[in-house]
């Protein structure tokens, strides 16, 4: 054979060329909720519109109470010549009726934080090609 025959060869047989795979990765955010309801309903924080019907009947009531204890106080000093009451003593009394205080001191909850973790995997694409005769 000759050179010249070989390079005529080289040169009409088809080229050959390599591409490469293409790859698409998709994924998504993982997602987390906290439902922290327990945790607030345990050390007394409520939501809003609760909050707010609470706090408005608790001061109805505390309305009518004092104005029932005021009302009592004003019979007990009305009726002083029977020596039921002095004014002294309704002041001692309301002292110890409304300086009493309890304390409570809570360091940590007894539920803990209800947490819901969503991971989602990722989608994975490849497209080959390979080889391709051009």
């Amino acid at each position: 054979m000759q050179i010249g025959s070989i390079l005529q060869q080289i040169r009409q047989s088809p080229t050959f060329q390599y591409e490469p795979a293409e790859l698409e990765i998709h994924t998504r955010t993982a997602e987390m909720d906290a439902d922290w309801e327990a945790v607030w309903e345990e050390i007394g924080v409520l939501p809003s519109s609760v909050l707010t019907q609470s706090l408005s009947q608790e001061a109805v009531r505390k309305g009518w109470e004092s104005i029932q204890q005021r009302a009592q106080e004003g019979d007990r000093v009305g009726n002083i010549a029977k020596g039921s009451a002095t004014p002294g003593q309704l002041a001692f009394e309301r002292y110890l009726r409304n300086g009493a205080k309890e304390v409570q001191l809570e360091a940590l909850p007894r539920f803990g934080v209800s947490i819901d973790v969503r991971i989602y995997p990722p989608e994975i694409e490849v497209k080959t090609k390979g080889v391709v005769r051009s």
